[in-house]
């Protein structure tokens, strides 16, 4: 059953195949768009220090830059400092959004986080999210370093 943190986000872990999921339950505007970062990390930690997410952020009208500025303030380091690495995140979001998605300054911070074993991904479709965070399970889990 999912948790919901607002009227607008929902958590939910599922034990097969070992996802946490996020989902926007309606549009928000850019300043409420970020998902409560200490419950994500509580619920990872709770289920086993789940490193594969699935933000689904299809319910966006628009694309927001606050996502990326979130990204960057938030996970990499702090998320692979608690659970571990490598940590791997599936943002779906709508065909809309494909030509923001394909920018200049989300190539950059997908090529940053990379440097910190965090791997933020965008799809289009949830079933290739979750294909690709299925495919990703096999990569070693390495501690968080203290």
């Amino acid at each position: 059953m999912p948790t919901s943190f607002s009227d607008v986000f929902a958590l939910n872990y599922e034990s097969q195949p070992n996802l946490l999921v996020g989902r926007w339950l309606s549009n928000v505007p850019d300043h409420t768009l970020h998902p409560p970062q200490q419950e994500l990390l509580s619920a990872a930690i709770k289920h086993n220090r789940c490193r594969f997410w699935l933000l689904d952020m299809r319910s966006q009208d628009q694309y927001s830059p606050a996502l990326l500025d979130w990204l960057k303030e938030l996970l990499a380091e702090q998320v692979v400092m608690v659970l571990g690495s490598p940590v791997f995140l599936a943002c779906v979001a709508s065909e809309s959004h494909r030509e923001e998605i394909g920018s200049i300054a989300t190539e950059t911070l997908l090529r940053q986080q990379a440097q910190h074993e965090f791997y933020p991904y965008f799809f289009n479709d949830e079933a290739a999210a979750r294909e690709w965070l299925a495919d990703s399970q096999v990569y070693s889990h390495r501690q968080p370093q203290r």
